[in-house]
This record gives structure tokens, C-alpha cells and sequence, in this order.
């Protein structure tokens, strides 16, 4: 009985389908099919689409998941231009437990954040909108927001104007976020027009700045899963700025950034692997290490395939040196076991053990850098 039932379903959703192909074809049956049909195709629909009021918020209740992600900016004339698939924001991911991080070097300061930079702008743009500063403009195909001329009790007499950069960080998944910040005499009239300098203009007003928003970041972090990635914020690349390539024989960890940011980086990469730092010279870029292969990692075991190259817990010295270069930073990681840097070992190591330890900690400083 129930493989009947089943039989005469399929046999009527089959004729369903063949009498509406039918009437596709009789003249007359335009009510049922075709651009005006009951059944007509809807895929173009959202073109005709209008914008609606806001939803009202009570004053008693979070309207911070209720923020604008999905903003639409001016475009220019883009008649005759359509998406033949609506394109959908891509789901939140990664670990819910999310850092962010403030760190500051010779004078600059960034944030890092454990999240993508499709994920960070929306929340940036929400920070200047609860402060009341307006946006001057915004492009989040490149991670950027600048705010309007404004005036803050910090530097009265004075008003500022910041432009906000979010990129992604060294690690897939992960941002960095920068500012470039102006001031001017209050009653100055300022060119619409103007270069923004490289660094801010005033360093401790801009650390300042970042802090408030780093903080903003990280008291939002557990409602980053109850809302949406940017749907324009979404072309910025989710690949890291680090990457391991082959020179010559050798692996050298790329750095897609400045000497400063990259040193302060590897600086913290060190620390965080449970590398010690013996020596480090800036000027020259490097730090000499002493490195154990029998050493237990802070936060993740990458160092246990190693553990069979020595039984003794001797740490063995390294030398890292960060060489700048056309697009960037190479970290180079050489061993300095014949005794030029750092503690000697009286065990015997093979230089096919030595390269091994060589790429464990090369590997490492890639694995935890930020």
C-alpha cells in the first residue's frame, strides 16, 4: 500500500511538470508562465527592490546586532550591470574565542584581531556611528573608513580627521587595523584635497584612538557570531600576509609588511612559541635564540615530531635575521651550533638535524606570529 502511494506521487508530480511545460507552449497560457506568470522566474526581483524604514529598536533592549553590515554605497551609474546569482555573505568561522591585541613599536601602534577583516570593518564603522562622528567616506573593498572633521575634549582648540585601514593580518583569517590621523587649527579651512602622511600626525593621540577601539572590539567579541560578515566587506582577502617560501635550498618566512611591524611580529612569535631570545640587535635585525627541540610549545605542540632527534634538554643556539626586500620582510632562521652565538651543546648533532631544526623553528615563528 505505501509503495503504491508512493508510485502514484511521482507519477503525479510528473504530469504536474508535463502539463506546465505544455502550456508554455499553447498560446493563451501567458497567466501561468512567462515574465507576468504565476510561475514566472523571480531571480531578477531584487533589482526592484526598495530600501524600507529601520526596524525601531525599544530603548530598554541591544540593537547592536541590528546595525547596518549590508551597506549599500554610491555605486555610480551602474544601469544595465546584474548579478546573474545574487551573491550571499559568507557564514561566520574560526574560534569563537577571539584576541585582540594592541600593539605599539618606535613611536606606532596597530590592533590585531583573531578575526577576518570581512568581519572587523562592519564592527568599526558601527564603533564611529555609536561615538556620533560621522563618515566621510567609505571603501570597503580596501578596509577603509574616514571620518569627517571633528572636534574631541582631548585637543581643544584643534579638530581631527582619521582614516581607519583594516587589512588581513600575517595569519589566514586574521586582521590588522591601523590609523592615519590629521589635525588642524579649528578655524583653519582645510582643501578638500590633501595627502595623508604615512604616520599619524600626533603618535600618543592615535595610540589613544586604537585603544578605544581595540577595547570596543573585544567587548563585542561574543556578538560577533550573532551577526553577519559585511556583504562589501567581504572582498578584502582572507589570506595572511605571511607565507613560507623556497630560496634557493633554503625556506624563508615572507612578511608582506614594513621592517617595524614585521620585527615587532617575530619579536612576539618568539615569546609566545617558548622561544628564548638570547640577543637582539633592531638596528641590525636580528635575534639570536636558544632553541630546545625537546621544548613544550605555549600554544599548540608542533615541536613533538622533534623529540627523538636528542635526549638531552641542552637548548641549541639559532640565529634569526630579518632582511628587507622589494615587496616586504624574509625571516631567515641558521643554526649557530659551532659556537659563534648563544650556549654550545656537548652532544653531537648531524647537520641533517641541525636543518631539521632549523625549519622546526622557522616553522614555528610562521605558526604563531600576529
Amino acid at each position: 500500500m505505501l509503495k503504491n502511494r508512493y508510485f502514484l506521487k511521482f507519477t503525479l508530480t510528473g504530469f504536474l511538470g508535463f502539463v506546465l511545460s505544455a502550456c508554455s507552449l499553447i498560446p493563451g497560457t501567458g497567466y501561468l508562465v512567462g515574465d507576468d506568470g504565476l510561475f514566472r522566474d523571480r531571480g531578477g526581483d531584487y533589482l526592484e527592490a526598495v530600501s524600507i524604514p529601520r526596524l525601531e529598536i525599544p530603548n530598554n533592549l541591544d540593537a547592536f546586532i541590528i546595525d547596518d553590515l549590508l551597506v549599500i554605497p554610491d555605486m555610480g551609474d551602474m544601469e544595465g550591470q546584474s548579478f546573474v546569482d545574487v551573491p550571499r555573505p559568507r557564514p561566520l568561522q574560526g574560534n569563537p574565542d577571539r584576541a585582540v591585541v594592541i600593539q605599539r613599536l618606535e613611536g606606532l601602534s596597530w590592533v590585531v584581531i583573531d578575526s577576518r577583516a570581512s568581519q572587523v570593518w562592519p564592527r568599526v564603522r558601527q564603533y564611529w556611528i555609536e561615538q556620533g562622528i560621522e563618515l566621510a567616506q567609505e571603501n570597503p573593498n580596501q578596509g577603509m573608513l574616514e571620518t569627517i572633521w571633528f572636534t574631541s575634549e582631548e585637543n581643544e582648540g584643534f579638530k581631527e580627521k582619521i582614516r581607519v585601514i583594516v587589512i588581513p593580518g600575517f595569519q589566514d583569517d586574521s586582521a590588522e587595523l591601523s590609523i592615519a590621523h590629521v589635525s588642524a587649527p579649528e578655524d583653519f579651512d582645510v582643501p578638500e584635497e590633501f595627502t595623508w602622511p604615512e604616520d599619524p600626525e600626533d603618535n600618543e593621540y592615535a595610540y589613544q584612538v586604537l585603544a578605544d577601539i581595540s577595547t570596543y572590539l573585544a567587548d563585542q567579541i561574543r556578538l560577533y557570531q550573532a551577526s553577519t560578515v559585511s556583504f562589501l566587506a567581504g572582498a578584502i582577502p582572507d589570506e595572511g600576509r605571511a607565507s613560507i617560501r623556497s630560496v634557493g635550498e633554503n625556506n624563508v618566512l615572507h612578511l608582506d609588511a614594513d621592517f617595524v611591524r614585521s620585527w615587532a611580529a617575530v619579536g612576539r612569535a618568539l615569546e609566545r612559541a617558548n622561544v628564548e631570545i638570547v640577543f637582539e640587535d633592531m638596528d641590525a635585525g636580528i635575534f639570536d635564540v636558544a632553541f630546545s627541540a625537546s621544548e613544550e610549545p605555549v600554544e599548540r605542540g608542533m615541536f613533538s615530531r622533534l623529540l627523538n632527534i636528542t635526549e638531552a634538554d641542552d637548548s641549541l643556539p639559532f640565529r634569526v635575521s630579518l632582511q628587507q626586500t622589494d615587496n616586504g620582510i624574509d625571516v631567515i632562521t641558521e643554526s649557530s651550533i659551532d659556537g659563534q652565538t648563544g650556549s654550545a651543546t656537548d652532544n653531537e648533532i648531524s647537520q641533517e638535524q641541525q636543518d631539521e631544526l632549523n625549519e622546526a623553528l622557522l616553522q614555528a615563528i610562521y605558526d604563531f606570529i600576529s
